[in-house]
């Protein structure tokens, strides 16, 4: 309530101001901005005025500040008996002051008319009374008084200091507004630079996101170029394959495309951590595969100009077996190697190729081949790091066996169709 009183104050102070009105006090004092506070500290019957403690907390709560006579106040009105003063010129946090009646003194001009009926030249001496003082001063010998000094003359000889008191809490809306602008000030630094923060990060972000994209892309479309060749054999063999049976090639082919995205393109990316990104240029990739698969396919060597020194024949053993094996990859441009000791049945041949690796099993015995002969292949797949494998036999499959190499992967061929298989694989990478 006090400051609201304050407030209303400071509203009515251009109102009721005296221009012209100046004060200071005549021996160094106390001013408050509460009157009953300064009525407390100069009432000579309380019997608390000797009391240091009383005086401190009186001083605090009435917002009491020692004045000296070189201030200078300016009258704005008159409250409950008392003068209300404020500085002049004001100062930043200093309220109206209440002074004590009797201890200030009025230092504004005296009015014009008393003035002007004051003697222009002081009064000259006639000779009669300069010759009766020129007597008294020959029949007395008496020495020379100098005039007292003014009262105001002795006042303003030198301004008396004195300490401050404790600083009074501030009551003045101008200090509570200028404290609330320095925590706005504060604040709005803060937004501003959360905000700057925000934009920082959501900018870098995007930045990366951009750049992952960019690289998640190249690195898919390197993928399908490396498996140009396997894309367009897929490609044909889907065309045919379903015309000759009069369904969709599209369809399947469609189908050609999802397993080799989901079985090559996403794990090559999930390497390097972005797969992430598969559903952002999953369309760009999806085009480059189109585009490739649709290149025409690489000349193939003619296969009726191509003989084996020595011919298959039914009674060949299983070391003639697996050199004839070896002899039709090597004619397809692989390198063939034996990794072990020739085996009565089941025989594994390692062959490599531009970078690509094969492992072959030759399976020497007339009986059919069976589903374990499959998960054999498939362990020597995983044993020697081959990224194809193929189980050749003169022999037929079972049902198990074929269903087995469809789900692991496992071609399944005669030894007729090995040399053909192997001249039209080239891509370093198979799904």
């Amino acid at each position: 309530m006090r400051v609201w009183a304050y407030a209303c104050l400071l509203l009515c102070l251009p109102v009721h101001a005296q221009a012209g009105s100046i004060y200071k006090v005549k021996h160094p004092s106390v001013a408050c901005g509460d009157d009953a506070a300064l009525k407390s500290l100069n009432d000579r019957t309380n019997p608390h005025q000797n009391d240091p403690r009383w005086r401190h907390t009186i001083m605090a709560q009435g917002q009491c500040y020692a004045v000296t006579p070189d201030m200078r106040w300016e009258k704005i009105a008159n409250r409950n008996g008392l003068p209300l003063l404020r500085h002049s010129p004001p100062v930043p946090g200093m309220p109206p002051l209440y002074f004590m009646t009797a201890d200030i003194a009025d230092l504004s001009p005296p009015p014009a008319s008393r003035t002007a009926d004051a003697p222009a030249t002081p009064p000259r001496t006639t000779p009669d009374a300069a010759a009766g003082a020129d007597d008294d001063r020959t029949g007395t010998d008496t020495p020379a008084e100098s005039p007292a000094p003014a009262p105001d003359a002795q006042e303003q000889q030198g301004p008396v200091i004195i300490a401050r008191t404790d600083p009074p809490a501030p009551t003045d809306l101008f200090f509570m507004t200028g404290g609330f602008q320095k925590v706005g000030s504060m604040l709005l630094s803060a937004l501003l630079i959360m905000g700057a923060g925000w934009i920082l990060v959501v900018l870098y972000r995007a930045i990366m996101a951009f750049v992952g994209r960019r690289a998640a892309l190249r690195q898919a479309r390197t993928v399908v170029e490396r498996n140009a060749g396997l894309l367009i054999q897929r490609r044909l063999h889907a065309h045919e394959g379903q015309a000759a049976h009069g369904q969709s090639p599209d369809r399947q082919w469609q189908r050609e495309v999802s397993r080799f995205c989901r079985t090559t393109v996403i794990p090559a990316l999930a390497h390097e951590q972005r797969e992430h990104y598969w559903t952002d240029i999953e369309k760009k990739v999806l085009a480059s595969i189109d585009a490739v698969s649709s290149r025409p396919p690489p000349p193939r060597p003619d296969l009726r100009l191509i003989t084996t020194a020595e011919p298959y024949r039914p009674g060949m053993t299983c070391v003639q077996y697996v050199a004839y094996c070896m002899e039709l990859l090597e004619k397809a441009g692989w390198n063939a190697r034996l990794p072990g000791n020739v085996e009565h049945a089941g025989t594994l041949i390692s062959a490599s190729k531009d970078g690509l690796s094969m492992v072959v099993q030759c399976w020497t015995e007339r009986r059919p081949v069976e589903e374990a002969i499959i998960h054999q292949c498939v362990a020597a797949k995983a044993s020697l790091s081959a990224r194809i494998a193929v189980v050749v036999s003169a022999a037929p499959y079972t049902q198990q066996a074929i269903q087995a190499g469809k789900s692991s992967r496992v071609f399944v061929l005669h030894h007729e169709e090995l040399q053909k298989f192997a001249s039209q694989v080239e891509a370093p990478q198979v799904a």
